[in-house]
């Protein structure tokens, strides 16, 4: 167990490092990749119900949009 939490750590870390690397310093590194992290997490949570929330989205927010002009 302990070899595989390393390698996801590794992973991680490398990853960040080829995408965030001159955009951020390593030490920010975990401003960023904690709030991805859950954010991924809560759209695997959420995923069963997308089809529902996307069709009460096009029911009642996107009409209202386009009557205001949005």
């Amino acid at each position: 167990m302990e070899s595989s939490y390393n390698q996801i750590v590794s992973l991680i870390w490398n990853i960040a490092d080829d995408v965030l690397r001159d955009v951020y310093l390593r030490g920010q590194y975990r401003d960023v990749i904690l709030p991805m992290v859950v954010l991924l997490r809560l759209d695997a949570l959420l995923e069963p119900t997308k089809d529902e929330v996307e069709e009460e989205l096009q029911e009642h927010l996107l009409p209202c949009s386009r009557h205001h002009g949005l």
